[in-house]
């Protein structure tokens, strides 16, 4: 009799598995605060059941971020401690630097960092002169650091779609009706915080996302630096610079066809050569060699310009 009763239990499990299973399907599209509920009993029918621990791990996992997601946001990224200490503070600077701390900016971020920093102090001074509590105060700043971080880094949200987390977020926090919303901020508040962000983040959407965009060219070059200073290389001479012995003129005439009185090219004439008659020729010599290098000289300039400064400018 017990195998009996028994067999009738195992022909409904499998039934019950599937319709579980398709429970469970249909409640894994969770998207609000109202789809809470639902995916939670889901959870619990397919673990009675004993369904696949990876499809009630992913239901899991779905519930978990669903929760994150519609919490209120006070006392999450300030404590309540914290923010009191915060708020008992009176230095600009003290403030930043435990905003930039508890925002977990980074200092390598350089000028994103620096402007973050400003988003966030400026959005304390304003609960500040509110006179917020410090459960109100701490759920604007996370408010707005959530507006930011979901609309802004991601590049394709528009001001539109961001006025319209905006006024997810204050419904979110202005209206008693757990669990989809809690009411930390009277519609007074929401008024003037809506207010607020109109005029500051929402004015200045393009700006905080162009910060993002912007792209930096940077040019790296090296130079080298020798202790001995690096030899020229030799520059390619080229067809211009060669010159016609017709323009040295009568100079290099004389040069080429030198005759010396008393010296006829003779071995007898060299011998009876005077100690007067070379120093005279070795004079005349110096004299047309000198001639003949100006000569020279004045071609090239003419040809070449001022060489020297040309080959200084060379790398």
């Amino acid at each position: 009799q017990t195998a009996m009763a028994a067999e009738p239990m195992t022909d409904r499990a499998p039934p019950m598995k599937d319709k579980t299973m398709r429970e469970l399907k249909a409640a894994m599209v969770a998207r609000a605060c109202e789809d809470l509920e639902p995916l939670r009993v889901a959870i619990e029918k397919a673990r009675e059941v004993q369904l696949d621990t990876n499809e009630i791990d992913k239901a899991t996992l779905i519930l978990h971020d669903l929760e994150l997601k519609t919490q209120p946001l006070s006392f999450t990224d300030l404590p309540q401690t914290e923010m009191q200490q915060l708020q008992a503070k009176r230095s600009r600077d003290e403030i930043l630097e435990d905003l930039k701390r508890i925002m977990r900016l980074k200092s390598k971020d350089g000028f994103k960092a620096e402007v973050l920093a400003e988003f966030h102090f400026q959005n304390f001074m304003f609960c500040q002169k509110q006179g917020f509590s410090p459960e109100k105060a701490s759920a604007f700043l996370s408010l707005m650091r959530q507006l930011h971080s979901n609309t802004v880094p991601a590049r394709k949200a528009d001001v539109n779609e961001a006025s319209a987390l905006l006024e997810e977020l204050l419904a979110r926090h202005s209206r008693q009706l757990p669990p989809f919303s809690v009411g930390i901020f009277s519609k007074e508040e929401v008024s003037v915080m809506r207010d607020f962000v109109t005029r500051s983040f929402l004015r200045h959407f393009k700006m905080y996302q162009f910060m993002y965009q912007q792209q930096q060219d940077i040019s790296v070059s090296s130079v080298s630096k020798t202790v001995i200073p690096k030899v020229l290389e030799a520059s390619a001479l080229h067809r211009d610079f060669e010159v016609d012995p017709k323009d040295l003129g009568d100079a290099i005439g004389m040069a080429l066809n030198l005759v010396v009185p008393g010296t006829g090219g003779g071995e007898e004439d060299l011998v009876a050569e005077t100690e007067e008659s070379r120093t005279r020729r070795s004079h005349a010599m110096e004299a047309i060699e000198a001639q003949v290098m100006q000569v020279m000289d004045d071609v090239v300039k003419d040809r070449l310009g001022d060489l020297e400064s040309r080959m200084s400018t060379l790398p």
